[in-house]
């Protein structure tokens, strides 16, 4: 069955105080899977731990989720400390995305060598497990060296909440075959990007004995709705400028753009590439904009 996940519009110009919570809110009474927030540490997206401790306490059904927590620039047991915290607060509703992170100027601000990171993410994620194990912390890597007791609150989820993993390096493909639960595919693969990845995964999978079916299948892509075609595409065009640049821009539109129609279209080649949760990131914080999808496209996905 397909599901809509619904990110909170972090970068939007016309995010307020109080975009956060209203957005949870509406999303929950929509009835979607899931909420999600994404990670930056240089630009305007607020912090990914702090927004979702918001949406914990102001939601009490819906899954929350990260899309996706730079874990490599963070002490491995500081993420898993939040992770926990997150996933008790939320009753064991939360989904951790990693991913390693691609800007140099997050890797410059925390200090951390852009060429480790995969290394690192390796370390982060075996640290983690041990973490909320309750088992003693004792863990010698190239990275990182811990020797202490056991982490002494633990997540609600066991043996831990599920780890997804985001991005598209072969590096990434086979950490999820290896040890994740779901998979996010970016913004810029689209339908296609998403289903060449997706037999990779399948590959490793089959290489190491793991079932693929153990693995969720997601995506996350950018959503422009309105009722004129062409300013929902002018909505989504100012919004990729803005965030990634010219080449971004340059790489397409996206299929999630459009009329109420155009997207359910969208997500249906979404779908028909094996995708089961695809995690909209809306370009607008103004509430009308997520009305429309939360009242023309989310409750129609089901039905088509």
């Amino acid at each position: 069955m397909p599901y809509i996940g619904l990110s909170i519009p972090g970068t939007a110009p016309d995010r307020t105080s109080s975009t956060t919570i209203d957005f949870a809110r509406r999303a929950e009474q929509a009835g979607v899977h899931s909420v999600w927030a994404t990670d930056r540490i240089v630009d305007n997206t607020p912090d990914v731990f702090v927004t979702l401790g918001a949406v914990a306490a102001t939601t009490s059904r819906v899954l929350i989720g990260t899309t996706v927590v730079l874990g490599v620039l963070r002490p491995p047991l500081l993420v898993a400390k939040a992770a926990t915290t997150l996933d008790v607060l939320s009753g064991g509703r939360l989904i951790l995305g990693l991913g390693v992170g691609s800007r140099p100027e997050d890797f410059a601000a925390t200090e951390v060598p852009i060429q480790q990171r995969g290394a690192r993410m390796d370390e982060l994620v075996d640290i983690c497990k041990l973490a909320w194990s309750g088992a003693p912390v004792k863990y010698h890597g190239k990275h990182h060296t811990i020797d202490i007791g056991p982490m002494r609150e633990l997540p609600i989820q066991q043996p831990h909440p599920p780890v997804w993993f985001g991005g598209g390096a072969e590096a990434v493909l086979r950490r999820t075959a290896r040890v994740g639960q779901g998979y996010i595919a970016s913004t810029s693969s689209g339908p296609a990007g998403f289903r060449t990845a997706w037999a990779s995964i399948g590959r490793y999978c089959a290489d190491s004995g793991r079932a693929l079916a153990d693995i969720t299948p997601a995506a996350l892509a950018y959503a422009s709705v309105a009722a004129d075609r062409e300013q929902a595409q002018q909505a989504m065009r100012e919004h990729l400028l803005r965030s990634f640049g010219p080449a971004r821009l340059a790489r397409g539109l996206g299929p999630m753009v459009g009329t109420p129609e155009d997207l359910l279209r969208g997500a249906r080649e979404y779908f028909d590439a094996g995708v089961e949760v695809l995690i909209l990131g809306s370009v607008s914080a103004d509430p009308r904009h997520l009305d429309m999808l939360c009242e023309r496209v989310v409750p129609e996905i089901g039905r088509n």
